[in-house]
């Protein structure tokens, strides 16, 4: 498909834009070392605190007692990125401190590779994408749907693992389980079909659908032999 002009992908940023702040809830992907050095004394100095860190500092969470503002970053070493994720009425002045001090990956740049399929960045592109899904709409079906209608099997299989992250984020199934029903009775490859089926099977389960379960599931793995 042709790409789409720069001012149709300013477009769809500015949409998605809209639809977090819709929300109270702002998702970005900043460069890892410039996040990790500013991220974490912004939050302190503007009075959150630290409430939750795992071990390495992959990711931590920041909140005020207010309950106004909070402030979640992860460092994604796979898409060498760290995301931050603000919510709350008084996330945004924080927020745009970061982003003043590190940048951000522009939606619109992110967008236009994972629209090109051929492009070596597009997965990778659609998987920091599916990381800012606070709400479906078409546009964001259709995204998915062209990385999982690609030809090559691996694309598909990333579109895999990026549409079940963006259930994940979103909190909301979306047109996730209708385009995985799709993709399995296309796809040809038992094993990536299998992945498939696992990856609608947690999609279910997340959204509290009920999940399928195998024939065998409910066996004795003793009984036989």
């Amino acid at each position: 498909m042709p790409r789409p002009t720069e001012t149709a992908l300013k477009g769809r940023a500015r949409g998605l834009l809209e639809a977090m702040t819709a929300r109270a809830r702002w998702i970005y992907a900043v460069p890892s070392d410039l996040g990790a050095q500013a991220a974490r004394p912004i939050a302190l100095a503007a009075g959150l605190l630290l409430e939750e860190e795992e071990p390495g500092a992959l990711a931590a969470r920041f909140g005020n007692e207010k309950g106004t503002a909070s402030l979640v970053t992860f460092e994604s070493p796979e898409l060498e990125v760290m995301l931050l994720e603000a919510q709350g009425s008084d996330a945004p002045a924080i927020l745009a401190d970061i982003l003043e001090k590190t940048g951000f990956y522009a939606q619109s740049t992110l967008l236009g590779t994972a629209l090109d399929v051929r492009d070596p960045e597009a997965g990778k592109a659609l998987r920091t994408l599916a990381h800012m899904v606070v709400a479906w709409d078409e546009d964001w079906s259709d995204l998915f749907l062209l990385h999982l209608a690609a030809p090559d099997p691996m694309i598909r299989h990333d579109a895999v693992l990026a549409l079940t992250t963006a259930v994940m984020v979103a909190g909301d199934a979306g047109a996730a389980p209708a385009l995985l029903e799709e993709a399995i009775k296309r796809e040809k490859f038992p094993k990536l079909k299998d992945t498939m089926a696992e990856a609608l099977n947690v999609i279910r389960g997340v959204t509290g659908a009920p999940m399928e379960i195998s024939p065998d599931a409910g066996e004795d793995p003793h009984s036989h032999g």
